[in-house]
């Protein structure tokens, strides 16, 4: 096993992987994926059985308000969840909850206590703001 996923690693990544232009599906590295999948996970109540309709209703929320660069349905991101052991689904395929286990090798404590739909809309804020500064420079000439 590697390196935990440290805190400020998963901000990083997640805001990389989140606002970078030109959708695309999951990314190539298992690290990326995982740091995704947490970042699922958090916006789910620990312990609480969910639904297939409420489960996908959450990962079509996490879609719209962090995942908007992913290009995924939600029936694909809960599948590959179940797949990782991000979401344990119940034998008979009528609940799933949030799969705690695999996430204690992989990420430091602190990682818990993220919200990422606001590291990701503080970071789209940032990235506005710069763009705007940037466009509104004086020495920038208009032609």
């Amino acid at each position: 096993m590697g390196e935990l996923i440290t805190a400020d690693e998963f901000k990083h990544r997640l805001e990389a992987l989140c606002l970078s232009p030109g959708g695309r599906g999951l990314p190539r590295k298992r690290r990326d994926w995982d740091i995704l999948f947490k970042s699922i996970t958090l916006t789910l109540e620990p312990g609480r059985d969910y639904s297939e309709k409420e489960i996908n209703q959450a990962l079509e929320e996490w879609l719209a308000d962090v995942g908007q660069a992913i290009e995924i349905d939600c029936v694909t991101l809960r599948r590959h969840l179940v797949d990782a052991v991000y979401l344990i689904r119940d034998p008979a395929g009528m609940s799933y909850r949030v799969g705690l286990e695999v996430m204690a090798d992989l990420f430091e404590a602190a990682a818990d206590m993220i919200d990422p739909v606001a590291v990701v809309e503080e970071a789209r804020k940032l990235r506005e703001q710069r763009k705007r500064q940037y466009l509104e420079r004086p020495d920038r000439s208009s032609t």
